[in-house]
């Protein structure tokens, strides 16, 4: 044993401590020399995003990528004495002490998330950390960009042991310029993906959908000219189809430069120049055949600099409102649609690729649809490419749902860089032709405030589409006239109890209404939103929500509610005091796949309430379209009843394995032969 002295073992103490502060600023200058921690290296944010991804120089790193599960954080260099996962380290002489090693980690398919491939990771929330190896070798006056078209929830980038940056919001894309970080042959790409979140993210913690963590949509390399196009936008002018808008964006205020526009097909050809920013913004003459849900029509359109040349397939439309009508190419349509979750058939996790989107979009087609709301989130961009083609028009929206933090200035920046991105990405998508901002949220001056600006953030970069947010409206006064028709109802029918049809009656003298009289519920949607959006769209449950509730205050058996409710639905009269159109957001019931009893969560009761419900529809002219809720069984937290529901919303007119439940039918009978014929 050996034995120091105190003044010998401060000596030995102060020669380690500078042996492990030299040992640490070799490593990374950015370091400190406290032995208890380190600087946080700064992460920036993302650069603008590049668009028309799909014709640039890409390198794919999807495939396998390692993986570590982080419970604690330990893995960032701000909470690591020794400088965090991103240094990758690794035993030299056998002999050191690392308590990790991405090497002989668990593999991972990417795109993929990995509560959806380990199922020990199921229910995690937290920090999990993906690790690729690729080679790059860099060419002259190019640059190098690291795409990501999706990643859940918090992404912080690492390359080579620096901190590229950090990407708050998920699932829409995003891009850094990552030249610098890069040396010539092997390098190692670390990401951190944490899908927690809170009472101020957005979405919010409270989500009626999976977390589904990690990179949910392509990784590429992008190779770019020092000065490069960004991004461009081409749609006609809605008011006259031979004219079209031409905007585009370069990097760099790339001042004074040709940019030329061909569209072979119409034999157009012509150049601009760029302005002082960098941008053009241009109406040009072009006479297109116009893409719909009969015609789905594109066209090839090449946008070239001296630099580069980037291509894509454009379809030209409009979509506008006029009244109560909506109008694809100045011709009234209706919306025949369905809402659907981006969770693929018979696959766990969540949908990203183009096989994924065609067989949803071909299930949404067999029900004779020519409408698909897409919600509650940005998909990957295969979404909306494969709807252009299949002629399926779509609404997009952000997660700004339920409780969202209204004055909290960083959950806006959040809902506000989804929104932009997303329009930016799918600009020149034909298919989409509605753009929602929010999704069942309470009224409030703070939440009028924050969706009005997110509705500005559209208008900032397309004009060319309808706008809305699914409504769930209603005040205490319109529901307070549901009972008093559920009460006439019931006081009036033949088949309800004594006990049960006196209760009625006492409600009816309560308020003043006679026995005798016809009693009808109404339903004004006035939500002062309506003024800022092009469609009233509205979430509506009739038939399956608010029952139990009325049944509590009324103290009637819900069985009785929900039979009274049946009669009542087809008479339920729909209106706003907007004098736009309204789209029906939502509607259904639960049913279990193979449940054949009357009861509730039976194909039999989702199928007769779809009936009832559909008549409904046709008996409200200002319906202009509808998206019943939804096309397939989807995870959710929020539905963990045992036996029935085992973490599904199971409201899907196909289970998850893709079997049609009786409702299904009844749909698309009532689409192919019965509305607006």
């Amino acid at each position: 044993m050996i034995n120091f002295t105190h003044s010998e073992f401060i000596k030995v103490f102060f020669t380690l401590s500078l042996i492990f502060s030299f040992d640490s600023f070799a490593e990374d200058e950015t370091d400190t020399n406290s032995f208890f921690g380190r600087t946080p290296p700064i992460y920036s944010s993302p650069d603008q995003l590049l668009g028309w991804i799909d014709s640039r120089a890409i390198t794919s790193l999807n495939g396998e990528w390692s993986y570590i599960v982080d419970p604690m954080n330990n893995g960032l260099p701000e909470s690591s004495f020794f400088g965090g996962f991103p240094k990758n380290k690794t035993q030299k002489t056998g002999m050191e002490l690392i308590e990790y090693n991405f090497e002989t980690a668990k593999k991972i398919t990417i795109p993929g998330a990995w509560n959806a491939f380990d199922e020990k990771l199921f229910f995690y929330r937290g920090p999990v950390w993906l690790y690729k190896k690729f080679t790059h070798f860099r060419k002259v006056d190019q640059l190098t960009h690291l795409y990501l078209e999706g990643s859940n929830f918090t992404t912080k980038v690492f390359i080579n042991g620096k901190a590229v940056g950090e990407f708050i919001g998920g699932y829409v894309p995003f891009n850094f310029n990552i030249t610098e970080f890069l040396k010539e042959g092997e390098n190692i790409l670390i990401i951190q993906t944490d899908n927690r979140l809170s009472e101020s993210s957005v979405p919010t913690q409270k989500t009626d959908w999976w977390p589904w963590g990690g990179i949910v949509g392509d990784v590429y390399l992008v190779q770019t000219p020092a000065q490069y196009i960004l991004n461009a936008y081409l749609q006609i002018n809605p008011k006259d189809h031979s004219k079209a808008e031409f905007k585009v964006e370069t990097s760099n205020s790339f001042q004074n430069q040709n940019i030329t526009l061909e569209i072979p097909e119409l034999d157009f050809k012509q150049t601009f120049e760029t302005n002082e920013l960098g941008q053009i913004e241009e109406t040009i003459q072009i006479n297109p055949m116009l893409w719909s849900p009969s015609n789905p029509k594109l066209y090839k359109v090449y946008i070239s600099s001296k630099q580069e040349k980037i291509s894509d397939l454009i379809g030209f439309r409009s979509i506008q409102t006029n009244g109560q009508k909506i109008y694809l190419n100045n011709n009234e349509i209706n919306f025949k649609g369905i809402a659907m979750h981006a969770e693929p058939i018979g696959i766990p996790g969540p949908a990203f690729s183009k096989q994924h989107f065609q067989q949803l979009l071909g299930t949404a087609k067999e029900l004779n649809t020519n409408f698909v709301r897409a919600a509650h989130y940005p998909y990957t961009r295969h979404l909306a490419k494969l709807a252009d083609k299949m002629g399926i028009m779509l609404w997009e929206e952000v997660p700004v749902y339920w409780n969202i933090d209204w004055d909290n200035p960083a959950t806006l920046e959040i809902a506000k860089n989804q929104i932009s991105r997303l329009v930016q990405r799918d600009q020149n998508r034909a298919s989409v032709v509605v753009w929602s901002v929010a999704n069942e949220t309470p009224f409030s001056s703070s939440r009028m405030n924050f969706l009005s600006k997110l509705l500005l953030e559209i208008d900032l970069i397309d004009t060319s589409r309808l706008t809305t947010a699914a409504l769930l409206s209603g005040s205490e006064e319109q529901f307070r006239l549901l009972v008093l028709a559920l009460a006439s109802q019931g006081a009036k029918s033949k088949w309800v109890e004594a006990k049960e049809k006196l209760i009625f009656q006492s409600i009816l003298a309560k308020a003043g209404t006679p026995l005798d009289s016809d009693t009808k519920f109404s339903l004004s949607i006035d939500d002062p939103l309506g003024e800022l959006v092009d469609l009233i769209s509205y979430n509506e449950y009739f038939g399956w929500y608010y029952v139990t509730f009325f049944a509590e205050q009324m103290m009637v058996g819900e069985g009785t509610l929900r039979k009274l409710m049946f009669e009542i639905i087809p008479e339920i009269k729909i209106s706003s005091s907007f004098n736009k159109p309204i789209h029906i957001s939502e509607f259904g019931a639960g049913a279990q796949y193979g449940n054949k009893t009357d009861k509730i969560w039976s194909e039999g009761y989702q199928a007769d309430l779809y009936k009832l419900q559909l008549k409904m529809i046709a008996n409200n002219p200002q319906i202009q379209g509808i998206s019943p809720w939804v096309l397939k069984d989807f995870r959710a937290m929020l539905r963990p009843l045992a036996g029935v529901q085992d973490f599904y919303n199971r409201k899907g007119l196909i289970d998850e394995q893709g079997n049609k439940k009786e409702a299904y039918e009844v749909l698309a009978n009532f689409y192919k032969n019965e509305w607006k014929k």
